[in-house]
């Protein structure tokens, strides 16, 4: 059963995203199950929000061993990504960028693993 509160498995359109374009070209499968959701209808907006396809929401749901090799691909990227130096200013906030992605899916990874420490003490 799968109890984690909904803010700790939903991603933004442009996390998805960006997540896709950086795990593409080492992990292209895994690369593809990220793009597959975003194909998959968003969650409902309040009234209140703007009906932008910028600020959809989507529920990731994936096992824990997909999780785990996304945070590990994207650790790695990061690493190769501080290890070089590019001349391009916009390479300055790539580490920044990938460290966020990062983060993201640690929380869900995190809380998966609660979730599953909870369930084998029930």
């Amino acid at each position: 059963m799968n109890t984690l509160p909904l803010s700790a498995k939903t991603f933004s359109r442009a996390s998805l995203d960006i997540s896709y374009n950086l795990l593409r070209k080492v992990e292209p499968q895994l690369a593809l199950t990220i793009r597959n959701i975003l194909f998959q209808t968003p969650i409902e907006k309040r009234p209140e929000q703007t009906d932008n396809k910028n600020t959809d929401i989507f529920e990731v749901s994936l096992d824990t061993l997909q999780v785990r090799k996304i945070v590990e691909t994207l650790m790695e990227i990061l690493n190769q990504s501080s290890q070089t130096h590019d001349k391009d200013n916009t390479s300055l906030f790539r580490p920044v960028i990938i460290q966020s992605i990062i983060n993201e899916w640690t929380v869900l990874a995190k809380n998966m693993f609660d979730e599953y420490q909870k369930n084998k003490n029930s």
